[in-house]
Parts: C-alpha cells; sequence; structure tokens
C-alpha cells in the first residue's frame, strides 16, 4: 500500500512538469493603450443662453397690368380708374362759335321773349351735333364779323349781347354781321336756340329769311323783279341751306362720336416694414406726379388707408403702398 501511495504521487508530479511548456506573451500596441484611457470626470451640462435671431427689414415689389374696367385693386383704398376717352366733339369753328354765342344769348331778357327757358349749352350742342367742318365749314371773317363774334361769347361783358337781343332784332352793323357770318337772323337765333331751346326743330323756327335792308327795300319799288341782292347775302343763303341741313341732320342722323383708344394703366406695389426703403419710394413715385396710396397692415395704425405721406412711415410699421400709372 505504501508503495502504491508513493506510485501515485510520483505519477502526479511527472505530470505537473510536463504540463509546464513554454508560454509566449502578445505585446501590445501603444496605440492600444492609447485609446484605453481612463474615463473623465463626468460633468453636470449647463443649460445655453438662447439668443433671439435679429429679424432685419424687408420688403417686396410687385406690379401688373390693370384692367380694363377699373376693377383691379391695388390697396383696399385704391383701384385703378382708368380715365375713358371722351369722344371729340364733331363741330367746326363756325358750330362751336353758334353754340357759344346763343349759350350767353339766351340769357339776355326781351320784351318779345316767347317763353323764359334758358337751354344749357349742352341742349344747343344738341341741335347742332352735325355742325362739322363738312356740313357747316368754317368761311373767312370780315373784321366787322370778327368783331360781334367776340362781342358775343366774351362771357365778362354783355353790352353787346343786350344792344342786339335785348331789343330790336335789327341792329347794324351788328345784325348784319351776325346773319352774312352764321346764315339766320338774330330773331330766328333767339327763336331756335333760346325759346324751343328744349325742342327738337328740324329747321328755323319763325322763320323771317336772311336779305339785306336794301334789298327788302327794293321790293317796294315798281320793279322789284330788277333789285339785286349784296354779294355777302348772297353767299349767306349758302350758309342758311347749310345749317338747316345740320338741324335737320342732327334730329335723323345725329352724330355718334367715336371713343378714342383707352389707355393703358399699369400698377406698383410695395409691402413691407422697411422704412427707409418705403420713404425713398414714396419720394420717387411723387417725384413722378403719382397719387400713392398707403395701408397699414401691421403696428400702430393699423387698419389706416389713404393717401400716402413720407411723414406717416415710422418704425414698427408693416405697410403696403401702391400706385398707378397711365400712358
Amino acid at each position: 500500500m505504501k508503495k502504491t501511495n508513493q506510485l501515485i504521487l510520483t505519477l502526479t508530479v511527472a505530470t505537473m512538469f510536463t504540463a509546464c511548456g513554454k508560454t509566449s506573451f502578445t505585446e501590445i500596441q501603444e496605440a492600444s493603450l492609447a485609446k484605453a484611457e481612463v474615463p473623465a470626470e463626468v460633468v453636470d451640462p449647463v443649460n445655453p443662453v438662447i439668443v433671439d435671431p435679429v429679424v432685419l427689414p424687408s420688403f417686396k415689389l410687385s406690379n401688373g397690368a390693370c384692367n380694363q374696367d377699373s376693377s383691379t385693386k391695388v390697396l383696399s383704398c385704391m383701384s385703378c380708374d382708368i380715365p375713358a376717352t371722351p369722344p371729340v366733339r364733331q363741330l367746326s369753328v363756325k358750330a362751336q362759335a353758334l353754340v357759344d354765342s346763343m349759350y350767353l344769348a339766351c340769357q339776355i331778357s326781351n320784351k318779345s321773349d316767347q317763353t323764359n327757358f334758358r337751354p344749357t349749352k349742352e341742349q344747343i350742342i344738341e341741335k347742332l351735333n352735325r355742325g362739322s367742318d363738312a356740313l357747316y365749314p368754317d368761311s373767312n371773317r370780315t373784321a366787322q364779323m370778327e368783331l360781334v363774334i367776340q362781342g358775343l361769347t366774351n362771357a365778362n361783358d354783355n353790352s353787346l349781347r343786350k344792344k342786339m337781343f335785348g331789343g330790336l332784332w335789327y341792329k347794324p352793323p351788328y345784325s348784319d354781321a351776325f346773319e352774312t357770318y352764321f346764315g339766320l337772323t338774330v330773331q330766328e337765333a333767339k327763336s331756335t336756340f333760346c325759346w324751343n331751346g328744349d325742342k327738337k326743330t328740324p329747321t328755323f323756327t319763325d322763320p323771317t329769311g336772311v336779305y339785306s335792308i336794301d334789298y327788302l327795300n327794293c321790293q317796294y319799288n315798281s320793279d322789284p323783279f330788277s333789285c339785286k341782292e349784296k354779294p355777302a347775302y348772297v353767299t349767306a343763303q349758302v350758309y342758311r341751306n347749310q345749317l338747316k341741313n345740320v338741324l335737320a341732320k342732327s334730329i335723323s342722323q345725329p352724330y355718334v362720336g367715336v371713343a378714342q383708344p383707352t389707355k393703358s394703366c399699369a400698377w406698383d406695389k410695395f409691402e413691407g416694414d422697411d422704412v427707409i426703403e418705403t420713404k425713398k419710394l414714396i419720394k420717387k413715385w411723387k417725384s413722378e406726379g403719382r397719387t400713392i396710396a398707403m395701408e397699414v397692415t401691421n403696428g400702430n395704425g393699423v387698419g389706416y388707408c389713404g393717401i400716402a405721406a413720407e411723414s406717416s412711415v415710422r418704425v414698427g410699421m408693416t405697410v403696403a403702398i401702391g400706385t398707378y400709372s397711365c400712358q
């Protein structure tokens, strides 16, 4: 038994020595050592200070064409108001002189007046609306004719109108000049354009005819057929027929004026809170003679919409300014 134990011990020791072979070690690189750092001390995070961003003033410009029906709204208080171009009156110089003369002459009272009607200038124009250069052309004026026309159309001096329309109808040389230039007598003019100024009269009312006083006196001689009319009154018959035609056609074929081409308009608009740019633009548009409106959309005075002024623009306001122009 003792020998057996010694044998087991001997075998165990031999086994242990046999197991202890040569051991190899791998070198650790420095780079790996560097990675294996000791954690730093943990620090509690501090809340960062939040700084509000700086908002710079800004603006926006826009523009466009205005609708021809004036429906374009630039601002709540400004629309494109495209001016209508009225038709050009088709009146000759002579027709216009007759209108201007009779409008003022109809204001003069006369004991022979059939009515006290005082026509407007438009009513007289309506009677002569076909008095164009083609149908009632102007003719040369003598010095006396020019004097009469100037006197009758002078709104600040009615002395000649009273002399011719306030008493007897025949007042030479003034009535002679009137008759031989226009082609009707003073009485016919007063009746046609004043007493019947509100009526459609296709010819002269209360016609008397245009004749010189010498020719009329000659009719009472023994041989009236030998009477010769003055050349100025012979020519006046031509003007008279022209005027009759004008009175008739002004009713049957009234003149319809052709409107001129409508103007082309465009709008410009500024929106923003840049005070400097706002004032600069207002100043620029004013220098161009434009009408400018301003609407406050934010800040002091919000809701205002009216005439734009540089002095009304202040820091903190958001505005819209608008304008339009036509060509």
